[in-house]
């Protein structure tokens, strides 16, 4: 009987980024071939749920990978992969730009010395816009931000932190909301998946995965959605940290 995934997998991938997938089956196939094997039945079966699309698909992947840290072979391998599918240079360089107040500054830096490398190869010159440079009131404009798509759950961190950190507070609020959330490279959907799959990445964040899958219903995102994101990332970080996040969205579905 034929491998139905294995078949759709091998399909998208040709069609997509056919160098790109010879060059990894090749590298395994005197050493492991069956891995390869996983990677295409992967592709094969996760792209075919049409829950998400392609782009949101490679997104997650992308902040899942950005998050980690450590996969540059495999970060550069997925940026050239999202250039295919409709991906934008600077939606790539939003997405490493998003990933700053959840993973920090050093793995997007990382991320973005990357995505130089493959766009010198590609030949794209990429010109992001510093859209707020000049803007002010960024704590006022990050509070409103903040109320729009977290409400309770935003302000309920703020407090914790007004008696022993109140500056971290403040900092969340202008860099997240005021300036990271209101850039418009990405939609407030594209922004909570990216977030989804940057938490997971990382593992014990349930806290915070707690007020990001609220926000993400806030901005219009369903369970399937939000489960799918991190089916997504459970491809990269593994099992375990997947099945802490579903556990988080478990909670919340039954509190």
């Amino acid at each position: 009987m034929e491998n139905t995934y294995y078949a759709i997998g091998e399909n998208l991938l040709n069609e997509f980024y056919k160098d790109g997938i010879e060059g990894v089956i090749d590298g395994l196939n005197k050493i492991a071939p069956h891995i390869g094997r996983y990677i295409i039945e992967g592709y094969g079966q996760y792209f075919s749920n049409s829950i998400l699309n392609h782009q949101q698909r490679e997104m997650v992947t992308l902040a899942t990978l950005i998050s980690l840290g450590d996969c540059a072979a495999q970060l550069k391998w997925h940026i050239n992969f999202s250039l295919n599918i409709g991906i934008t240079p600077n939606q790539i360089i939003e997405i490493m730009t998003h990933c700053i107040p959840f993973s920090g500054f050093p793995r997007s830096l990382n991320a973005v010395n990357v995505a130089k490398q493959v766009f010198a190869e590609h030949g794209l010159v990429v010109e992001v816009i510093d859209e707020l440079k000049n803007e002010s009131a960024k704590f006022e404009k990050g509070m409103a931000k903040l109320e729009e798509i977290e409400g309770e759950h935003g302000r309920a961190v703020l407090a914790t932190l007004e008696s022993i950190a109140p500056k971290l507070g403040e900092n969340i609020v202008t860099l997240t909301f005021g300036e990271i959330y209101s850039r418009t490279a990405l939609t407030l959907k594209q922004r909570q998946l990216v977030t989804i799959g940057s938490l997971t990445a990382q593992g014990n964040c349930d806290p915070q995965l707690n007020v990001h899958i609220h926000t993400a219903f806030n901005v219009g995102l369903t369970d399937e959605e939000i489960i799918e994101a991190i089916l997504q990332s459970a491809l990269y970080v593994g099992f375990p940290k997947a099945l802490n996040a579903i556990n988080v969205l478990k909670k919340i579905k039954t509190s």
